[in-house]
């Protein structure tokens, strides 16, 4: 007997925004998230989603206001180069899919739309950082590593 059927996938809206960083706030288990950090994504998010072309998400509904899972990329313009032929690549910055709703199907579903999405946009190109436990999904998409790649970031303020 078939299992649930993944519920159809929708571009993220301002009315996401609280969801999303809900959602958001779940892979980030363990660090430490400041209500300012809440308050400037959630205010980010309302502000850009549906008006900003360069920051893409896809969401699966739960029920009524939840999300059960989301998908969030960047699109950024770089330089034309061999692997960025339209000067523009992709960055899948979050997938999450609430713990209730794992295993049926919806990282997949929000993952493909935002690679659509991105590809749409023009990129050339797209990246993520792939958790263990996400690894295979990526993969099974067509992703694979990319030895060598280093992040310079500020050292948190306090």
């Amino acid at each position: 007997m078939p299992g649930p059927a993944v519920r159809p996938v929708r571009p993220a809206g301002p009315q996401d925004a609280d969801e999303l960083m809900r959602l958001r706030v779940e892979v980030l288990d363990g660090l430490e998230l400041t209500d300012a950090w809440r308050s400037t994504f959630r205010d980010d998010m309302r502000a850009r989603l549906g008006t900003d072309p360069h920051l893409l998400a896809y969401v699966v509904p739960a029920d009524g206001h939840t999300l059960a899972s989301c998908a969030i990329g960047i699109v950024y313009r770089g330089y034309l180069g061999p692997t960025h032929p339209t000067g523009l690549w992709g960055r899948i910055h979050a997938v999450v899919t609430d713990p209730a709703h794992r295993r049926l199907g919806h990282a997949r579903a929000v993952t493909a739309a935002l690679i659509d999405g991105l590809r749409t946009a023009g990129c050339g190109s797209i990246e993520l950082r792939a958790t263990d436990a996400g690894a295979p999904l990526y993969r099974s998409l067509g992703f694979g590593p990319l030895d060598g790649y280093m992040a310079l970031r500020p050292a948190p303020e306090g």
